[in-house]
């Protein structure tokens, strides 16, 4: 016959049905599936314990005040101390004031912060905003003058729940600012640490 597929009987076919696997082999199956769950989980994925750290025992860091480009008044102040925050929490290095005293200096500029409304609501007690941080980020050899890291194009975008009313966004009061600083220094920190 044409188009037609002929099987041949054998195990299985005219209602024979195929014989299940014996005790020993499905218990073999299922330790061979325990055991690569376990080598799954316990194999390395990319991430580190928060106290791991990669800069160098003994290094200094100096970080700049942010230069301030946007209307925001003292954000430069607010996210300063941030990458501060987040060196200390996250690194070994050594934080020093005096950029001519460290043996890397980290600095910046904020070029625009934009909220951006993503969902309104007149019922809810808060309203979510899309902040954009557009930055840029340098971290430079003091003695070499050498550049370790740059990017004039970092960009941050994080959404975030904060009171309905946009002109008091960015007030210094305003929790949400002190979110997104944080986020923002944690963020340009893991940068500067797989970079460097």
């Amino acid at each position: 016959m044409i188009g037609s597929i002929s099987r041949s009987a054998g195990p299985g076919s005219a209602g024979e049905t195929p014989a299940l696997p014996g005790p020993a082999l499905r218990k073999k199956a299922q330790w061979t599936a325990l055991l690569l769950v376990v080598a799954l989980l316990t194999t390395a994925c990319g991430y580190r314990p928060a106290s791991a750290t990669r800069s160098v025992k003994g290094q200094s860091i100096a970080v700049e005040t942010l230069v301030n480009r946007t209307t925001t008044f003292e954000v430069e102040q607010i996210l300063t101390r941030a990458l501060i925050r987040s060196l200390v929490e996250k690194s070994s290095y050594r934080i020093v004031q005096d950029p001519s005293q460290a043996d890397v200096v980290l600095r910046g500029e904020i070029l625009s912060i934009l909220a951006t409304p993503v969902i309104f609501g007149s019922e809810t007690f808060g309203t979510a905003f899309l902040v954009t941080l557009h930055a840029k980020v340098e971290l430079r050899d003091r003695r070499t003058d050498k550049i370790l890291l740059k990017n004039d194009s970092y960009l941050f975008r994080e959404q975030y729940e904060i009171n309905a009313d946009v002109k008091y966004f960015f007030s210094e009061q305003n929790p949400a600012l002190e979110r997104i600083a944080a986020d923002f220094g944690s963020s340009v920190v893991s940068t500067v640490l797989e970079d460097f």
